[in-house]
């Protein structure tokens, strides 16, 4: 798994294009769906529907059970669509029969897949004439190429479709290349620079690629200078979703859309004993946040075909977006202490994105070194406590065949109730697991040396072989704080 250069931003033209995310639906259309799940903590039903697996609200209370078959009619589509039920099929049985309650309650689409391969817009006469623009490659193939222009004065991005045709590929050098038999540079993800030349019926536009180097430097820089004073860890702001929930069920004025998106955030963290299973944590990283980007230019390429609705980040950025709206739009009419919560959450969030996308710049790959690295923070629930656990998986690439040995040493930093903070060092080398373990105080080295003969044993219950395993008093070397950052951010000689 790599990670590419991160995006801007998170495209806001994906976050709103939701609609019914691909499940082509249409007024009074009946659709097959079957129960996958029920969720009464946040009163609403997991189903399948054409072959998507969705959530819906339903706006009374309603028993259903998992693996119930219903027969739904769309009877709304916008903003979101809402969905009748029009028979029900118990598990177990043959056949549908209509519902024997007269009055049914409203199926709601909470959070609908995005649809794949969204249209692109060809809105060049919205572009300045004659004036150098920057965008971002989204897909190059055959004769046609499309960009994504960032978003300016609150609107969403821009996506440009173009042709060959329309194009004038310019050289670094000043040299002109046809798009169609030199593609180099157009790979998606690319930053290019353009000019439109003239519109009307049909304009040109003149395109160079500008060099991924320095385009990622300025990035990055940029990026570190911002983000380094907000960073602060998830768990504040998981802490005072789950404080203030109560309030924001009980304030009328506060958006459902808002209350809905807090419950899913908090729903979304495990508890500290489902991270000890394989497959939850391999879930839990992969939905981080720390992928994200990835995951979209995979969309927006139509390499993948769902958005990534569970990711960390996205819904951080979703609710960011969400407390600024309700704070901008309706603050008027919000009493004093919920104003106060909210704008508290807001900075917090603010904070945890910032942590988040700092994590994910030092998990950039570096041509100079032949070792990847991932630094993630996985918050989960200890009872009702928000904690978090830091994880850095670094993995030895040495060796250029794809079936030559991979070594592997991951890092974990985590401070559990009633201890000291906890620096773990985890290596595979050669089929043989090593163990370090890191703590300030004497007491807590203590009790993991105490502890080092159950360690070996589950090593060796799940096939491992243990090699070292030892505790040591103090912090490992070099933990803590920005790791190798791309670019100076200060110069000494100024």
């Amino acid at each position: 798994m790599q990670i590419n250069l991160p995006l801007p931003a998170v495209p806001q033209a994906i976050l709103n294009k939701i609609g019914d995310g691909g499940l082509n639906l249409k007024l009074n259309q009946l659709v097959e769906a079957k129960v996958l799940d029920t969720r009464i903590m946040l009163d609403t039903l997991t189903v399948k529907i054409n072959d998507k697996t969705v959530n819906l609200r339903p706006n009374s209370a309603i028993e259903l059970l998992p693996g119930q078959a219903l027969k739904l009619q769309v009877v709304k589509l916008l903003p979101a669509p809402e969905f009748k039920i029009i028979a029900e099929l118990l598990p177990g049985t043959a056949a549908q029969t209509a519902p024997q309650k007269a009055e049914l309650p409203l199926l709601k689409l909470v959070n609908p897949p995005i649809a794949a391969n969204p249209p692109a817009n060809t809105g060049l006469n919205q572009l300045p004439p004659d004036q150098a623009l920057r965008a971002v490659v989204i897909g190059f193939s055959g004769d046609k190429l499309t960009l994504q222009l960032p978003a300016a004065a609150e609107k969403a991005p821009l996506q440009l479709s173009l042709n060959a045709q329309q194009l004038i590929m310019l050289k670094p050098d000043g040299g002109e290349a046809d798009p169609r038999t030199d593609p180099a540079g157009l790979k998606a993800g690319t930053p290019v620079s353009l000019r439109i030349l003239n519109g009307g019926d049909n304009p040109m536009v003149a395109l160079t690629a500008i060099n991924a180097s320095a385009a990622g430097e300025e990035v990055i820089t940029n990026a570190l200078k911002h983000l380094l004073p907000l960073q602060s860890s998830p768990t504040p702001l998981l802490n005072q979703l789950r404080h203030i929930m109560p309030q924001l069920r009980a304030d009328a004025s506060v958006s459902e859309t808002l209350k809905q998106l807090a419950q899913e955030i908090l729903l979304r963290i495990p508890g500290k004993t489902l991270l000890s299973d394989p497959e939850q944590l391999k879930h839990s990283v992969d939905q981080s946040g720390l992928f994200l980007e990835s995951k979209l230019l995979q969309l927006l390429s139509g390499k993948a075909d769902h958005l990534p609705r569970d990711d960390f980040k996205l819904k951080l950025s979703e609710l960011i977006q969400l407390l600024s709206r309700e704070l901008n739009g309706q603050a008027v009419d919000k009493p004093r202490d919920n104003l106060e919560l909210l704008r508290d959450s807001l900075q917090k969030a603010h904070g945890a994105l910032a942590k988040l996308t700092l994590d994910q710049l030092n998990s950039l790959p570096r041509d100079e070194s032949s070792k990847q690295v991932w630094m993630l923070e996985l918050p989960f629930f200890d009872e009702q406590q928000a904690q978090s656990v830091k994880i850095e998986i670094e993995q030895d690439k040495t060796g250029d065949a794809e079936n030559s040995p991979k070594n592997w040493l991951v890092n974990i930093t985590v401070t559990p109730p009633g201890l000291s903070t906890i620096h773990c060092t985890v290596s595979c080398y050669d089929g043989t697991v090593n163990t370090r373990f890191w703590s300030e105080a004497a007491d807590t080295v203590l009790r993991i040396n105490r502890h080092m003969d159950y360690l070996k044993l589950q090593f060796e219950k799940n096939g491992l072989s243990a090699g070292f395993m030892e505790a040591h008093q103090g912090q490992p070397a070099g933990s803590g704080g920005i790791k190798n950052p791309p670019v100076n951010l200060l110069n000494e000689k100024a």
